[in-house]
């Protein structure tokens, strides 16, 4: 059975349809009937929104999920190209993801993650004078708009 099968089970199963869950999700419903129809498999980020939505684990309706199967730990943590002279050793890498990184991810968690990848993305891509301006405005913002609660949770993350 396809992705297309198991979304037509699963909204019929919670009392739903292709409608009303496109609205919901943002997703065209033209988009939905399709990969129901054509039993074709569905984009992660799509299925990230309509997981979300039928408050299901995202492999329930993704078969391209990346969290299908154990992710190795050679998966997790990037191999750095050779002659960095130290500066950044695979252990250093490692213990920075996961005492710094990981759990900040999960503070986030998995609803937010569409909205995090487009962020780090999107910040990639900016040349350096736009970077700072990114940075200036976020440090900002903080200044008056900064949540207390959230605040504290990062304090509690070792190395922050």
């Amino acid at each position: 059975m396809g992705d297309g099968k198991k979304l037509k089970e699963l909204l019929d199963s919670k009392g739903t349809n292709v409608r009303q869950i496109a609205k919901a999700t943002g997703i065209s419903a033209t988009t939905l009937y399709s990969i129901i129809q054509k039993d074709s498999n569905i984009r992660f980020d799509f299925a990230l929104r309509l997981a979300n939505e039928l408050e299901i684990d995202v492999n329930e309706i993704c078969s391209a999920s990346p969290f299908s199967v154990a992710i190795t730990e050679e998966e997790i943590y990037p191999t750095l190209p050779s002659g960095l002279n130290g500066a950044l050793d695979g252990n250093r890498v490692k213990t920075y993801l996961k005492n710094s990184m990981y759990p900040l991810m999960y503070l986030f968690g998995k609803n937010s993650m569409p909205d995090v990848d487009n962020l780090l993305t999107s910040f990639y891509q900016l040349d350096d004078e736009a970077r700072k301006e990114v940075v200036e405005t976020i440090q900002f913002k903080l200044q008056y708009h900064r949540d207390p609660e959230r605040a504290e949770q990062i304090k509690q993350i070792k190395g922050w």
